[in-house]
């Protein structure tokens, strides 16, 4: 396998970009993975549904997949909406004949999560025919699944039954989706090892466009990787999941949110950002609502108690002067404070001083003295400050690392600082001074 799964899907255009080949290399790059296209249909549709379509002929089907692979084998494959059974039969014979050694995900995608028609009328014939005992995966929703086994699919004990009718077609392992069931969804998975079941819940009301596709994509990426199924099928919800909490409403419907949403963003923006709370929760994937002074999760109450970040602030003094730092990085580019930075994994406050006056000012050999403590609330989160009068250093102050520039500035003189509390460090000390 590449260092980077790469993985080629087959499937229609969408001008929204909220499905299709949009969705699924997006959601291969959220996985991780690397996606190559074939288009085989040009459909007119948007987050509210199908206008038309156009299928692409056999011929370039066959020559975009081979084109691809003239770049080095895929690991992977999954195909979504193939309108015709010409088109099936192109892509079979390829697979067949090429990538018969990689896991293969078969979306029969027949009917558009509006309800439009995406498909001729022989294609289900096809699809059962050519391209199910090809699957390593397929994932057919209800009306696929009604589809392909001819009976009706509307609840948990008919989803089972049809799931392993559709693995006795040839498909290797078979994930019947229930995203459209009366009440909670609730997805199963058969496989070799037998039934799996994997209940969800409604995160937002009303369909969103795109969750098929972007289910089978991170299916497909993950099997590419060396996934079981059952592991596989797993993570994929669990990014599923995570997407619908994050979609976002355009006129007609709502698209899903492959990728974190821009921000929270600094007053002031300057190119780059130190840190940021993570989007999704990482017990059940719902959506980490901003609040003071932790993030917590909308669905299911856990608290992100990676808040607040620790760091040091450091008091260099001389002569009735401070040594203020101008800062050459995000956050408050360009502005001053007082030297320090944010204590990583595994150090103590004390030895963090010790390396940021090593770092931002190539000081060394010093003592520190902690002389109080404050906390700061800023758009990437919340900080707890340890502050540290340094003694004894030896060198002299050079501007190193994060820092473009360092003043020695008498207290009276000290301007307004980037960081509100470096502001009320310089206070304590000009307090001090004046007692």
């Amino acid at each position: 396998m590449n260092s980077r799964p790469v993985i080629l899907f087959a499937g229609g255009t969408d001008p929204s970009g909220g499905a299709g080949l949009a969705a699924d290399t997006k959601s291969c790059s959220a996985m991780g993975g690397h996606g190559c296209i074939c288009v085989t249909a040009i459909t007119v549709q948007n987050s509210g549904g199908v206008d038309s379509w156009k299928p692409v002929s056999p011929g370039i089907i066959t020559a975009q997949m081979k084109t691809t692979c003239d770049d080095g084998t895929p690991d992977g494959v999954k195909t979504g909406m193939l309108g015709s059974s010409a088109a099936v039969k192109a892509v079979a014979d390829f697979i067949r004949e090429k990538l018969s050694t990689v896991p293969y995900v078969l979306d029969p995608v027949m009917v558009a999560g509006s309800g439009d028609d995406l498909a001729e009328d022989n294609l289900k014939a096809a699809i059962k025919k050519q391209l199910l005992p090809l699957a390593t995966l397929v994932t057919p929703n209800l009306d696929e699944a009604e589809a392909l086994t001819g009976k009706p699919v509307r609840d948990r004990t008919a989803m089972e039954k049809a799931a392993l009718a559709i693995k006795a077609m040839g498909a290797e392992n078979v994930l019947l989706k229930g995203g459209h069931l009366e009440g909670e969804p609730a997805d199963v998975l058969v496989t070799s090892n037998g039934v799996t079941w994997f209940p969800g819940s409604r995160i937002i009301p009303g369909k969103v466009h795109g969750t098929g596709c972007t289910l089978a994509t991170a299916c497909a990426t993950l099997l590419a990787a060396g996934y079981t199924p059952e592991r596989t099928v797993n993570n994929s919800l669990v990014y599923l999941r995570g997407t619908i909490a994050g979609s976002f409403k355009r006129d007609l419907g709502v698209l899903l949110g492959h990728f974190p949403a821009m921000g929270p963003l600094p007053g002031k923006t300057d190119g780059g950002a130190f840190y940021k709370t993570p989007r999704f929760c990482p017990a059940c994937a719902g959506e980490l609502v901003k609040s003071a002074p932790h993030p917590l999760c909308g669905r299911c109450g856990l608290v992100y108690y990676r808040n607040p970040l620790p760091a040091v602030i450091l008091v260099l003094e001389k002569n009735g002067k401070v040594l203020l730092a101008r800062r050459a990085a995000a956050p408050a580019k360009g502005e001053l404070g007082f030297p320090g930075g944010f204590v990583d994994p595994g150090e103590t406050p004390e030895t963090a001083a010790a390396r940021e006056l090593k770092e931002e000012t190539t000081l060394t050999g010093a003592s520190f003295e902690l002389i109080g403590a404050d906390m700061d609330h800023t758009d990437y989160g919340s900080v707890v400050l340890y502050i540290y009068r340094v003694r004894n250093w030896q060198g002299t102050p050079e501007a190193s690392d994060d820092v473009s520039e360092l003043l020695w500035t008498k207290l009276e003189d000290v301007p307004g600082l980037a960081f509100s509390a470096h502001n009320r460090v310089a206070k304590k000390i000009k307090d001090e001074g004046s007692r």
